[in-house]
Parts: structure tokens; C-alpha cells; sequence
């Protein structure tokens, strides 16, 4: 017996009203502005409704919560033009045909108006985009949305293990200087005469060559921190654990002294709060962060290495016993936006270390220091968001790169 198919009545579904698309436009401009404002982790359907002018139950009819408010706040506003500003400092950065047969790529002066912007003074949505990336690695409702998403923006732009070492460290050093530039705004603001920056590392990553190393340079050491105070020292590893791992919005205390294994007592005694007790661990990581980078440049000098101990940072954002640090200083720089205390120590520290690198290199003028400076911390901020997209970074050559710039700053003649 042939059955016949049932037809099933087409159901006209009616297209949004103005209204409706009104509104969506309006709970996406106040989800964009509670992100900015507050982070993506402080996303809530109460203060979307307030700056939207809608009912909480408008919100919650459209989310289910906070985190679907995030997703969709990355697919609608800021995925393209994040992805665009992310193929632009490939596009300028990484331009391996300069020098041989093939012509140079050339750039309008709108184009590097545009590019001058993106790593000079970046937008809320270039903030907001690279701290996408950043909690991406521990929320997994955005996660499993950005995760796959940006490993694959990265393997189109070249970033793979079919492509060569030098290549690879060009783009992978253009990825950073996009990400780290938009996540060193947080505490600093901007970053002044980063055009510069880009073109020293333009010109280096299109003038250098494979260098084969008889012996690769020694890796730098790194050692966890520690205090005189065992309470401390306790509490200080396990805030930065539970900050690394759930960021620092989830960072709560019961959860901090019980990875600690103390109590709440004994981080009162220490400490006024979880702001003071995470300040304190970010400061004390970043002064030994730059001990670590400014140890290297000296050891570099004295074994006249060519990259100047340039490449040292790279080495140090793949150590897996400093992974932990890592996470816990870049969610400690997006928490920045609205802790002032934070931003505060971290500008500091930053300050710091371009000090330090200063008295490193006596003979280098301020201006080149202050370039210097600020190109390794927001290349190695950004170097180290990278990780989880991509899993290339052991093998790329940044020393021959890093060399590259050490000759065309003169590094080693005025180290020595």
C-alpha cells in the first residue's frame, strides 16, 4: 500500500516590526555599553533593561542569562569588525615579499590613518573584543562560540604548521600586537607612537632570515613567587588560581581560603579585602616578571646574543609552570577597567618596567626605551591571550625576528 505524503500548510511567519527591530537594536547598544563599562563577566539582565529602557522581562525574554547575552553581543556587534582590525595588523605586519622580486605591499594614508588608530588608541570595541578572547578560555557557553571561531581566523591568515617558522612568528607577533595593544589600553589608556612600534617591527620581520642557531639560546628561568610570610605566600597563589580560573568577578573568598587552606580570619588579618589580596599578587608577579625579562637582557649582553634577550618573552609566555600567572595577570587587567586600586598597581608595574629596562641598556636614549618598553608589553600581553587558538607558537622563530630588531636599534653595540 503507497502512502501519500501529507502536504503540511506553509505557515507565513511575519517579518519583525520596526518596533521589534527598534528594540533589538536598543538591548544591543546597552548590552555593548554594560560590557564596556562594567566587563563582560558583569553582564546582567537588570542593568541591560535600565540603559535599554525595556522591562527586565523584555531581557530575560530574549536571554536566557548573561551568558546568551554575551554571545549574542559577539556575533552581532563584535566579531566582524574585531576580525577586520585583527586581518589588518597581519595585512601591515607581516610582509614576507618586501626585498625580493615581488613588490612590497603599499598602504594608502587613510589605510595607515586606520592602523595608526587601531594600536594607538583602541575602541571599545577592540577592548572588548580581545577580552572575548580572553574569557573565552574559561566560560564555556562563549568558549565553544569563540574558540573555533578565532582558531580559524588564525589559520586563514597563515598561522600553521604548513607554513615556515619565520612566517609563522611574523603573523603570530601581529596577532599579539593587535590583541595586546587593545588589553594595555585598559590600564594605560592608550599607547602613544605605536605606529612606530609596528614599523620597527614590520621592517624587522620582513628584513630577517632563518638564523641557525648551533645551540638555541638558554631558557630564561622562572621561579613562583614567594614572600617571608607562609599565609601570604598561600593566599597570594591561591587568589591567583581562583582569579585565573573563573576570573576575577567569580573570585570569591570562601573560595580563595579554601584553595589556601586558611581562613577567612587569616586573610583579614593580612589584608582589607579580595581587591587589596589580589593587588598584592599582581604586584608581586609583575616586579618578578620584569626581574625575569630584565635578567635575560643582561644575560644576552654578556653572551653578545644577537636578539639582545628580545626573544626571552616569548619563551617566558610558553612556560607551563607560569601559564597559571599568566591567566591571572590578564584577568587582572580586564578586571582594571572598573578597579582603579588594580589599574592603579598595574600601571605602576608597568611603569616600572620600562624604568627597568631603561637602567638595563644605560646607553639607549628615552625615547627608544619608552618604544621598546611598550612594544614588549603589549606584544607579550597579547602573546600570551594566543594559546589556546593556536599551537604553533613552540615552534615559530622569533629569535631571528627579535635579532633582526636588536640590529636595526643598534642593541648590541650600546649594550656592550
Amino acid at each position: 500500500m503507497l502512502i501519500k505524503p501529507v502536504n503540511k500548510p506553509t505557515i507565513a511567519r511575519r517579518a519583525p516590526s520596526q518596533r521589534t527591530n527598534a528594540n533589538t537594536v536598543r538591548v544591543l547598544k546597552a548590552i555593548m555599553r554594560n560590557a564596556s563599562e562594567l566587563g563582560i563577566d558583569e553582564l546582567s539582565a537588570t542593568r541591560v533593561a535600565k540603559l535599554s529602557g525595556l522591562t527586565t522581562g523584555a531581557i530575560y525574554g530574549r536571554f536566557e542569562d548573561h551568558d546568551e547575552m554575551a554571545v549574542e553581543l559577539w556575533q552581532s556587534v563584535i566579531r566582524q569588525p574585531f576580525r577586520a582590525r585583527l586581518q589588518r595588523s597581519v595585512e601591515y605586519l607581516y610582509d614576507r615579499h618586501a626585498g625580493s622580486d615581488k613588490k612590497s605591499k603599499s598602504f594608502s594614508s587613510e589605510q595607515i590613518a586606520t592602523i595608526a588608530k587601531d594600536f594607538e588608541t583602541p575602541d571599545e570595541m577592540a577592548k572588548v573584543g580581545a577580552e572575548f578572547l580572553v574569557i573565552a578560555r574559561r566560560n564555556l557557553a562563549v568558549g565553544e562560540v569563540v574558540l573555533p571561531e578565532v582558531t580559524g581566523w588564525f589559520n586563514e591568515v597563515g598561522l600553521s604548521r604548513t607554513n615556515e617558522a619565520i612566517d609563522n612568528a611574523a603573523i603570530a607577533i601581529a596577532l599579539s600586537a593587535s590583541i595586546g595593544t587593545a588589553l594595555r589600553a585598559f590600564v594605560m589608556k592608550s599607547n602613544p607612537n605605536w605606529l612606530a612600534i609596528a614599523n620597527g617591527l614590520r621592517n624587522a620581520a620582513t628584513g630577517a632570515t632563518s638564523n641557525a642557531l648551533q645551540t638555541k639560546p638558554e631558557q630564561p628561568k622562572w621561579i613562583n613567587p614567594e614572600t617571608d610570610n607562609p599565609v601570604r605566600t598561600a593566599l597570594i597563589h591561591a587568589v591567583a588560581e581562583v582569579v585565573a580560573k573563573s576570573g576575577y568577578a567569580n573570585a570569591t573568598i570562601s573560595r580563595i581560603v579554601r584553595r589556601a587552606g586558611v581562613t577567612n580570619g587569616s586573610l583579614y588579618n593580612l589584608y582589607t579585602d579580595k581587591e587589596a589580596l589580589t593587588d598584592d599578587a599582581m604586584q608581586i608577579f609583575l616586579n618578578l616578571s620584569s626581574d625575569v625579562n630584565r635578567q635575560g637582557n643582561r644575560r644576552a649582553s654578556l653572551e653578545t646574543r644577537m636578539d639582545r634577550g628580545l626573544a626571552d618573552s616569548f619563551a617566558l609566555g610558553l612556560m607551563p609552570s607560569r601559564r597559571m600567572w599568566l591567566d591571572f595577570r590578564l584577568e587582572c587587567l580586564i578586571a582594571s577597567r572598573n578597579h582603579l586600586p588594580t589599574r592603579k598597581k598595574f600601571r605602576q608595574s608597568l611603569e616600572r618596567s620600562r624604568d627597568d629596562l631603561g637602567a638595563t641598556m644605560p646607553d639607549l636614549p628615552s625615547e627608544i626605551v619608552n618604544l621598546l618598553s611598550s612594544g614588549e608589553q603589549a606584544v607579550g600581553i597579547g602573546f600570551t591571550v594566543l594559546e589556546p587558538y593556536t599551537s604553533v607558537l613552540p615552534v615559530c622563530d622569533f629569535y631571528s625576528i627579535m635579532s633582526k630588531l636588536s640590529e636595526q636599534n643598534q642593541l648590541l653595540r650600546r649594550g656592550t
